[in-house]
């Protein structure tokens, strides 16, 4: 958590220069052990030998408003979990990467004290396992549609606003598998999203 902390204040601290209430950082399930799905670096890994150990976590977003009401913002998440530098079926689905792109629509036309609605389109594609013989990456296609309201908490260095952002989003997810004769996954799900939060710029 402290390290992410100090990664949030560095970023704001760099974009400061141009701050005019326009951008937005979203930290979601900061909750859960410290660590935020899509605001994170962490590095990790042991050197024992013969049971070496790595793993690295970057993600990325921003958001920025235009035209009045609207947003539009990218993700990007890359993610690896090795042991001897192989990536084992066990932790296959911990090493991936995720291109994402949102659109919104604030109601009061700021991306903090508004409700608000927005479309996400994420794309995750896995890793393929070095413990057995696999061609071909699974590919996760996520679509989900959210509404929310964001409160602000208060104003921190630099003219960087924290805002807390609950929100209930319905998901409709499709698993491409990479073995040509397995079917394709899909499923809904809704969600209460309450650990959310937002820096706004």
């Amino acid at each position: 958590m402290k390290n992410l902390l100090v990664g949030i204040l560095a970023l704001t601290t760099a974009t400061a220069a141009f701050a005019d209430g326009h951008s937005m950082i979203k930290l979601d399930g900061c909750l859960d052990d410290g660590r935020c799905s899509n605001l994170d670096f962490n590095m990790g890994g042991d050197d024992t030998e013969d049971a070496e150990a790595a793993n690295q976590t970057i993600a990325l977003n921003y958001a920025m408003a235009f035209a009045g009401n609207y947003g539009a913002g990218i993700t990007y998440v890359q993610a690896s979990e090795t042991a001897d530098g192989d990536i084992s079926d066990a932790n296959q689905s911990d090493n991936f990467n995720t291109i994402g792109l949102s659109f919104y629509w604030n109601k009061d036309g700021s991306w903090s004290k508004s409700c608000f609605a927005a479309l996400h389109h994420m794309t995750t594609t896995y890793s393929e396992s070095d413990q057995t013989d696999t061609t071909g990456n699974d590919v996760m296609t996520d679509i989900s549609l959210e509404y929310g309201h964001r409160y602000a908490l208060g104003s921190a260095m630099m003219g960087v606003t924290m805002n807390w952002v609950p929100s209930v989003s319905y998901h409709m997810t499709k698993t491409s598998k990479q073995d040509e004769d397995a079917d394709d996954i899909n499923s809904t799900e809704l969600r209460l999203n309450v650990a959310n939060f937002a820096a706004t710029f």
